[in-house]
């Protein structure tokens, strides 16, 4: 996590702080924590051992990062971001960069891999209660590039993203941009086709897909769109529940 509680009571950025500030004290369980603060990697606070809370566990340095990078970018937006705050309390979520923006409520999810399903729909269920637009923003990774010769298997969480956003999901790349992304059909050879009279000898993939790239987009100069988002797929092996997501201006790129 990169926020705690001072021993004056406030609440710091671990860039911001110094060990003479401490104690520090995690804001959600209220225990003491470490300030991590090096040369190499992004300063954060670590719970002293043995971790109990969760708030803040499972963050990568890369996830980090991220967080960091977005949040320093927004302050300097200037007038046109206020309320920016880093892992803003809204009492039943925490997200990790909170900002307004033409009437607007914002958060950014930076998506970290041992997120389950079930919490991702709480929290879109809960922001869409507190009237704030969310966009969910894993980080970009190798195997999405275009040339890659391998073909992509997006994860549960993915095809999730992929269908709340319209078939685009958001991947950051550095500082406010994004890369939207669409997983396109892959078809496979079907064997056999012929022996066993198959009437198609090509057949739609469930695993794999070929990720088509839009525009390089940036948060605030083409996210300035709101989408009340309908209810999808109850029933379904995906189910997006009634939300507000914070979606790009571009038409699709894909057929």
């Amino acid at each position: 996590m990169l926020t705690a509680i001072r021993s004056d009571s406030q609440k710091t950025l671990a860039q911001d702080a110094n060990k003479i500030d401490a104690p520090f004290t995690c804001p959600e369980c209220n225990k003491n924590v470490i300030l991590r603060k090096g040369l190499i990697k992004t300063p954060h606070f670590a719970h002293k051992p043995p971790v109990t809370c969760q708030y803040g566990q499972g963050e990568s340095e890369e996830h980090r990062k991220c967080k960091q990078a977005i949040f320093n970018c927004l302050v300097e937006a200037g007038d046109s971001v206020t309320a920016c705050e880093m892992e803003k309390f809204l009492g039943t979520v925490r997200p990790d960069i909170y900002f307004e923006r033409n009437n607007y409520k914002i958060a950014i999810e930076v998506q970290i891999s041992n997120l389950t399903m079930e919490k991702i729909i709480y929290r879109t269920e809960q922001y869409n209660r507190l009237n704030i637009n969310v966009l969910w923003l894993p980080i970009f990774r190798k195997t999405l590039s275009e040339d890659c010769p391998s073909l992509f298997t997006p994860t549960q969480w993915e095809k999730w993203l992929h269908v709340t956003y319209y078939g685009r999901v958001y991947y950051w790349s550095d500082n406010l941009n994004v890369v939207p992304v669409h997983f396109g059909e892959v078809r496979l050879d079907n064997p056999g086709w012929e022996r066993k009279k198959i009437s198609s000898y090509t057949y739609k993939s469930k695993k794999y897909r070929i990720p088509t790239h839009g525009k390089l987009s940036h948060i605030l100069q083409d996210f300035d769109v709101t989408t009340r988002r309908e209810p999808w797929g109850e029933g379904k092996n995906i189910f997006v529940p009634p939300c507000k997501i914070w979606i790009d201006k571009q038409k699709k790129w894909w057929d």
